[in-house]
């Protein structure tokens, strides 16, 4: 059955905040541009920042923000938020509050983006200060905002409340009409995160009567045309909530032909993702399923990930209402595998709940019970996340209650200069002046002794809810890591078991003239994995790559090298493409791949050398061999097919045969080597650079090459985490 609660949470998917975009750009700005452009950008900008002279602080500033935008757009938030730090620290060297005001917006913003409240209202409230120190009205109209969206995304409604009726109001003393439109939207919008939809539906209404207000004088404005259409769409997820099916069609078709004359690819996937879910509790299947396949297709447009997981998710479980279970299970496992990738615990729930279904309808009780303790397992740690999120928000009330109590003050001080600019005007008035800036000073004074007082109940209270909540997560922390060690103790094990499993490289010396094997594990136990072996006259020697690392990895590599013996040994098989088109088969065979559509497999560099008249064959699956020979670096590349995951019965692989004339040295690798992100500039080692090293280092002995090869990926991660299972095997002939 649809999971209704679930339903009318995800139905809501109402806009952000109006009006909340990056401060010293127009709202508009590269809503077009594409990644390239963006790209493009970027080089330019920092082609003239190396040309601008150090003196002209205020110009590299002001190009350090346009970068940190460019990123920030193109959502890569780790580079926008270095940006913006260079260009804020030259702002506080050379005292331009107004450049530090929108760099301190910016990066609440781009920390409110990943999910990093506490960051983002430090720099939102740092912001609201200095905007508040210049008088900004504008500023401190979006620096109330972005503070409001920050507590209203944090789940602190009530603080949230108080700074959105502090903008409104804001905007109402100086007459500004789109302020006050987009301010009755982000009301209701917040009204509806926290369930009273009677209210939000008032403002929602409010805020639609703002807007056909104000196009009436500017019928071509597009932010109007914007906020127009969120509001009619917002209306119609109340209707939704309310059940009023009719009424939310008819709604949610508006706000899509407003946003389609906008070219609005997001509104358009949410508008259609809503018909989707009207049509489904409708039971109208067939419109509901053209409904967010078309939804489907705006969020993969944008990227929008979660988007993405949760409309594969919706079609699965749509599926699953009229019994076509096959289809239904294929967009649940899309929906996972995207769910999986950003870490959506909520999606993945809902997802393993419907596989349980599944299962337990097929009377597959084994499957069934498996995600059933999947579902428990989500459930278990959703609730763990709620647990440590209460004790964040504590943490986050009294840290900001203090920025607040900062930015209260200075207002106060504003009113205390302004008596005395007054008194000095007026001489008069001096002697009254002075008696009001006592009176003042002591009502404040005895405000802030109230406050205290109240303040340090509240934080006795406080510190006493977070000491019984330290307690509870210390001791489902013990229970974590007791469960971890007993894990662990598991994995150490099967690492012993595979490390048994592979070849003894000691005797890869006694065949060869020279070798060595570089292997790295991400994890205890690896995905890639190498093999060796004689059989006969021919010595067949490969590097091994199979999906995944870890223990779904090592799982795969003791099958490979249970066929691999299989096959040389027992078939005697010695012919390289003759050896990975059986190993398909066996593989495709063993998974099952036919019938379930798994998509596990193997890439890899297989060698076959005949002792006798020392000429080698190869054949590659994907991965390829790199061969050095008079100084000359050669690549034969793999077949584009891997290992498994193949529609056609038997896999067909390419034979290349090499006579070395003179010492050789030869290359085989996995892809963890060359995708090892690292260096200056954060990317990935890549394959062009790893065959220089290998023409560069390859006339040393290859115990050498290999310490060489061990130390420059070392040195090029400089501390960072390993993404992937490293294995290089090298060797000499001739």
């Amino acid at each position: 059955m649809m999971n209704k609660k679930l339903f009318i949470l995800i139905s809501l998917l109402l806009g952000l905040t109006i009006n909340l975009v990056v401060r010293g750009q127009s709202e508009n700005d590269g809503s077009e541009n594409t990644r390239v452009d963006l790209l493009g950008q970027i080089r330019s900008d920092k082609e003239d920042l190396r040309q601008i002279d150090p003196s002209e602080s205020n110009t590299q500033t002001d190009l350090l923000k346009t970068i940190g935008a460019a990123y920030q757009r193109l959502n890569e938030f780790d580079s926008a938020i270095c940006y913006y730090e260079k260009g804020l620290s030259l702002a506080h060297e050379a005292g331009n509050k107004e450049l530090s005001s929108s760099l301190l917006y910016n990066l609440g913003l781009v920390y409110l983006s990943k999910g990093l409240y506490q960051k983002a209202l430090e720099y939102a409230l740092d912001a609201l200060k200095t905007d508040r120190e210049l008088k900004n009205a504008d500023n401190i109209a979006a620096s109330l905002n972005a503070v409001s969206l920050i507590y209203q995304e944090w789940g602190m409604y009530d603080k949230s409340l108080a700074y959105r009726l502090e903008s409104i109001q804001l905007a109402e003393e100086s007459n500004n009409n789109v302020e006050i439109a987009n301010g009755n939207y982000n009301l209701g919008n917040l009204y509806s995160k926290i369930g009273k939809s009677d209210k939000a539906l008032e403002y929602f209404q409010l805020a639609e009567k703002n807007y056909n207000a104000l196009l009436q004088e500017h019928p071509e404005d597009i932010g109007l045309k914007q906020g127009l259409s969120e509001c009619i769409y917002s209306i119609g997820g109340i209707h939704l909530v309310h059940k009023d099916y009719p009424q939310a069609i008819t709604l949610f078709h508006n706000a899509l032909k407003i946003k389609q004359s906008l070219s609005d690819k997001i509104g358009m996937g949410n508008c259609y993702y809503q018909l989707g879910l009207v049509n489904a509790l409708r039971e109208n299947y067939e419109a509901a399923r053209q409904n967010l396949f078309m939804a489907l297709q705006y969020k993969n447009l944008v990227d929008d990930r979660k988007g993405i997981a949760l409309v594969y998710y919706r079609i699965g479980d749509l599926y699953y209402q009229q019994r076509k279970i096959s289809q239904s299970e294929t967009f649940i496992h899309k929906s996972i595998e995207t769910a999986t990738a950003i870490g959506d615990k909520e999606i993945l729930l809902e997802d393993y709940k419907v596989l349980y279904q599944i299962y337990a309808g097929k009377k597959n009780y084994k499957e069934a019970l498996q995600y059933h303790q999947i579902v428990k397992a989500y459930s278990d740690s959703i609730k763990n996340d709620n647990t440590t999120k209460v004790v964040e928000e504590l943490s986050v009330r009294y840290e900001t209650d203090k920025k607040e109590k900062e930015n209260e003050l200075l207002l106060r001080n504003n009113e205390i200069k302004t008596l005395t600019i007054q008194k000095q005007k007026t001489f008069g008035f001096f002697l009254f002046g002075v008696i009001a800036l006592v009176v003042l000073i002591g009502i404040i004074l005895y405000v802030m002794y109230r406050s205290k007082q109240k303040t340090n109940k509240i934080i006795s209270h406080k510190n006493k809810l977070l000491a019984e909540q330290n307690a509870l997560i210390t001791n489902q922390k013990k229970e974590i890591e007791y469960k971890n060690m007993n894990l662990t103790a598991s994995i150490v094990y099967a690492k012993r078991i595979q490390d048994a499993m592979l070849s003894d490289v000691k005797k890869l010396n006694e065949i060869l003239d020279d070798a060595f094997i570089l292997f790295k594990p991400k994890d205890i136990v690896s995905g890639d994995f190498y093999w060796f072996g004689q059989k006969g006259d021919k010595f067949i020697i490969s590097a091994i790559d199979c999906t995944g690392h870890g223990v779904p990895g090592a799982f795969m590599s003791m099958l490979g090298n249970s066929f691999l013996n299989q096959i040389v040994f027992k078939q005697g098989v010695t012919s390289p493409e003759k050896i990975l088109g059986k190993l398909s088969s066996e593989v495709q065979h063993a998974l099952k791949q036919a019938e379930t559509n798994n998509q596990d497999g193997m890439d890899m560099a297989l060698c076959s050398i005949d002792l006798k008249t020392r000429s080698l064959e190869f054949a590659g699956a994907k991965n390829p061999l790199v061969y050095i020979q008079n100084d000359i670096a050669e690549r034969i590349k793999g077949d584009r097919l891997p290992i498994g995951i193949s529609y056609s019965k038997e896999a067909s692989f390419t034979k290349h045969t090499i006579d070395p004339e003179g010492p050789t040295c030869f290359y085989m690798f996995s892809d963890g080597y060359a995708d090892q992100f690292g260096g200056t500039e954060n990317g990935k080692f890549m394959l062009k650079r790893m065959q220089d090293l290998f023409v560069e280092i390859h006339k040393k002995p290859m115990e050498t090459q290999k310490e060489i090869l061990d130390s420059t990926i070392e040195k090029w991660m400089d501390g960072q985490e390993q993404i992937d299972d490293i294995l290089v095997v090298g060797f000499k002939m001739g």
